[in-house]
């Protein structure tokens, strides 16, 4: 029998504890090496349920635990067009696009050009031809690639972009940190939205 990774140890153990509840989002975690998202420095630390330092202005990852929390309540399937704010290193992207597939697409959009560049060299470890990764300001979403099936922020806001409810689909989920909550918003039939709250998280501000 094949000898199980430091990153399956890893991704079972998340499932084990609750934090992956689908199979989607346990494949996705089973294939996408954590320790390829994180700097050298890091590496260690790799497979700890922990935020890890990408750089300056207290910039980190988010928490394992707290991305497949996002990604449960996101319910992103095969063939989905997905917006995410915010690139950071790339791991939530990668997990994205192992999700939507090869008839998907993810479309990424993060303010800081380092940041862009480090995640652009960490998924250039995957043969993934389904993300578009652009630097810009996120709160503007991305009109001409718009409507989206599923929009996703990892940074925390205080106010939901009006630009980000109108480049959702009907039909489509909008998943973003408020202070210490994470919102799900989900766009009805007609253009009315519902909306709930899931609290007690900590994320980094968006700018």
């Amino acid at each position: 029998m094949k000898p199980a990774t430091d990153n399956e140890l890893f991704v079972q153990k998340l499932k084990t504890e609750g934090s992956i509840k689908s199979k989607s989002v346990f494949e996705a975690f089973l294939k996408i090496d954590r320790a390829d998202f994180v700097p050298e420095l890091y590496k260690p630390d790799a497979y700890l349920d922990e935020p890890i330092p990408l750089g300056p202005d207290e910039i980190a990852t988010s928490q394992p635990s707290t991305i497949a929390f996002m990604l449960e309540i996101l319910q992103t399937g095969p063939g989905q067009k997905v917006l995410e704010i915010g690139a950071g290193s790339g791991y939530l992207t990668a997990l994205l696009a192992v999700i939507v597939g090869s008839k998907g697409a993810v479309h990424s959009i993060e303010y800081e050009p380092g940041l862009k560049d480090f995640a652009q060299k960490n998924l250039q470890r995957y043969d993934f031809a389904n993300i578009e990764l652009l630097t810009g300001d996120g709160k503007k979403g991305l009109p001409n690639q718009a409507p989206f099936d599923r929009i996703i922020s990892s940074a925390e806001i205080s106010r939901v972009p009006k630009t980000w409810k109108r480049q959702l689909a009907s039909g489509g989920i909008l998943i973003t940190p408020s202070g210490s909550e994470i919102l799900k918003i989900v766009k009805k039939p007609g253009g009315k939205f519902s909306r709930e709250e899931y609290p007690a998280f900590a994320f980094i501000g968006i700018k």
